[in-house]
């Protein structure tokens, strides 16, 4: 990239052949294009695609409890193993069945 833009003052702080709001401009000008040409030379150049992450697939997992003697399970579903264990850990839990999920399948507490 030429340093082609209005630079400063010219022959011991002589103004050159360019206002000053001139120059100012026309740096900003300079700027904006002079960015967009190595932009599209390094585009050109080297392609960098993204990758792509797999779709982590949920937990589903039918929890039953027991508070004071009353039973009740619900269905739920986690994106996390690790919210998923917390969710095991809590108290009240007899059982728990994971459903739809081919490395856990049917496990008892």
């Amino acid at each position: 990239m030429k340093n082609l833009y209005n630079k400063g003052t010219f022959r011991s702080y002589e103004y050159g052949k360019i206002p000053p709001y001139l120059k100012k401009y026309g740096n900003k000008k300079w700027r904006r294009t002079e960015k967009s040409a190595v932009q599209d030379q390094l585009i050109e150049e080297v392609k960098f695609w993204k990758t792509r992450k797999q779709k982590q697939k949920m937990i589903w997992v039918k929890i039953t409890k027991e508070i004071n003697g009353t039973k009740y399970s619900n269905f739920r579903k986690y994106g996390k193993e690790k919210s998923f264990k917390s969710a095991i850990t809590s108290p009240h839990v007899i059982r728990y069945f994971t459903i739809y999920n081919e490395q856990n399948n049917n496990k008892n507490k």
